[in-house]
Protein backbone atom coordinates (compact mmCIF):
# COMPACT_ATOMS: atom_id res chain seq x y z
CA UNK A 1 0.00 0.00 0.00
CA UNK A 2 1.39 3.43 -0.98
CA UNK A 3 0.90 6.40 1.32
CA UNK A 4 1.31 10.04 0.31
CA UNK A 5 2.47 12.54 2.94
CA UNK A 6 3.52 16.17 2.77
CA UNK A 7 6.81 17.54 4.01
CA UNK A 8 9.60 20.03 3.42
CA UNK A 9 13.28 19.73 2.57
CA UNK A 10 15.60 20.87 5.34
CA UNK A 11 18.74 20.27 3.32
CA UNK A 12 19.70 18.07 0.37
CA UNK A 13 19.33 14.83 2.33
CA UNK A 14 16.75 15.57 5.05
CA UNK A 15 12.96 15.73 4.70
CA UNK A 16 10.72 16.76 7.61
CA UNK A 17 7.25 15.21 7.34
CA UNK A 18 4.10 17.06 8.40
CA UNK A 19 2.66 13.89 9.96
CA UNK A 20 4.18 10.68 11.34
CA UNK A 21 4.23 7.55 9.18
CA UNK A 22 1.97 4.62 10.04
CA UNK A 23 3.76 1.38 10.83
CA UNK A 24 3.72 -1.44 8.29
CA UNK A 25 3.82 0.79 5.17
CA UNK A 26 5.71 -0.71 2.23
CA UNK A 27 6.16 2.47 0.21
CA UNK A 28 5.91 6.21 0.92
CA UNK A 29 5.60 9.06 -1.56
CA UNK A 30 6.52 12.51 -0.20
CA UNK A 31 5.09 15.65 -1.78
CA UNK A 32 7.31 18.62 -1.02
CA UNK A 33 5.79 22.02 -0.35
CA UNK A 34 6.96 24.89 -2.51
CA UNK A 35 9.42 27.27 -0.89
CA UNK A 36 8.39 30.84 -0.31
CA UNK A 37 10.23 33.11 -2.69
CA UNK A 38 11.97 36.17 -1.32
CA UNK A 39 11.82 39.20 -3.56
CA UNK A 40 14.55 41.81 -3.59
CA UNK A 41 13.32 45.35 -4.19
CA UNK A 42 15.91 47.94 -5.23
CA UNK A 43 15.87 50.94 -2.89
CA UNK A 44 17.67 54.28 -3.24
CA UNK A 45 20.70 54.47 -0.97
CA UNK A 46 19.68 57.73 0.82
CA UNK A 47 16.38 56.11 1.84
CA UNK A 48 18.13 53.06 3.28
CA UNK A 49 20.67 55.21 5.15
CA UNK A 50 17.86 57.33 6.66
CA UNK A 51 16.14 54.19 8.00
CA UNK A 52 19.47 52.88 9.34
CA UNK A 53 20.11 56.21 11.11
CA UNK A 54 16.72 56.05 12.82
CA UNK A 55 17.33 52.46 13.93
CA UNK A 56 20.76 53.33 15.35
CA UNK A 57 19.30 56.30 17.27
CA UNK A 58 16.58 54.08 18.75
CA UNK A 59 19.14 51.47 19.81
CA UNK A 60 21.35 54.13 21.44
CA UNK A 61 18.45 55.50 23.49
Amino acid sequence: MTVTVEGKMVDRRTIVLDQPLASGQNEVIVRLKEKTVRTKIPMPEPFVLKIAETDIEELAS
